[in-house]
């Protein structure tokens, strides 16, 4: 994951209350999943887990560098919300030259310490200017923090970056995986890549290549507590105003997740979008 900023909310019940009611009788408030601030530390504790649990990564780097051994060119790389700097540093050997773009600071830090070669930009995306244009533009898990009737203007940004034989490659979770099933059943919200895609290709589809391709990834927890601190983590991928109980979660996550074994296995597929130049005298298809 790769959070763009702070992002910090209330709940009815971020915590457990205790209070008297008039006839004298203890009652309580249930206590409800909490509300991360990406800057604070239960945020950062909540993200590792996932990290230390998850395939999804490893993943994503086996089927992306499928797409950079191809390229024609392998100038530069930019990794527009590129986080912690694991999937930077994974890729930043196979070009002459990284540019990262991370606005949040804790990941900006992290980032420079993992890839200190990299030119880092501590901008937004739409505010950042990198220097050159990039032969892979990759923005990977990213527009979950970014309101949805922005994405078309940052998808076009981050193609406005590309080498003419370049490729940019957008990844978001699947909108019908187990993560993003949940996060509907929650808050009735799922993102959806597949249509800032049809928005692109309607307004510049004569010009690019536009493609989805889905790639599948698990989380893997063995009790569920490590299962419930991932679930969190990932419900907070939206702005909470309301949040759930945690014995709500806890029981969804044990309908839905758990496995014979004992264990827990969240789907956490993905899906890539690619965006690359038509070559001149392709006809539109």
């Amino acid at each position: 994951m790769n959070p763009l900023g702070g992002k910090a909310g209330t709940a009815d019940c971020a915590v457990q209350h205790i209070f008297i009611d008039h006839g004298g009788t203890t009652m309580t408030t249930p206590e409800c999943i909490r509300v991360f601030d990406s800057q604070g530390e239960a945020y950062k504790q909540a993200f590792q887990i996932f990290l230390d649990h998850t395939d999804q990564k490893r993943n994503a780097k086996r089927w992306l560098q499928q797409v950079v051994d191809d390229l024609p060119s392998r100038k530069v790389f930019i990794d527009a919300g590129a986080g912690n700097g694991e999937v930077t540093r994974g890729f930043a050997g196979a070009f002459d030259r990284t540019i990262a773009i991370e606005p949040n600071a804790y990941l900006l830090n992290q980032l420079q310490q993992v890839v200190p070669a990299v030119h880092a930009i501590g901008e937004t995306i739409l505010a950042a200017r990198p220097a050159a244009q990039g032969d892979f533009v990759l923005c990977s898990h990213t527009l979950y923090y970014i309101p949805a009737d922005q994405w078309l203007a940052h998808l076009e940004r981050l193609v406005s970056w590309m080498s003419p034989t370049g490729v940019t490659i957008v990844v978001l979770q699947h909108r019908e995986s187990g993560c993003m099933n949940m996060v509907h059943h929650f808050f009735g919200h799922r993102f959806e890549l597949r249509r800032i895609a049809d928005e692109f290709r309607a307004k510049h589809g004569d010009r690019y290549n536009v493609m989805i391709t889905l790639d599948r990834a698990h989380v893997t927890t063995p009790d569920l507590a490590s299962t419930y601190a991932v679930a969190e983590f990932m419900l907070n991928l939206l702005n909470i105003d309301h949040a759930p109980t945690r014995l709500d979660v806890e029981a969804y996550v044990h309908a839905h997740f758990a496995t014979p074994d004992g264990s827990y296995r969240i789907p956490v597929d993905q899906d890539f979008l690619q965006v690359r130049a038509r070559a001149a005298g392709c006809n539109k298809s």
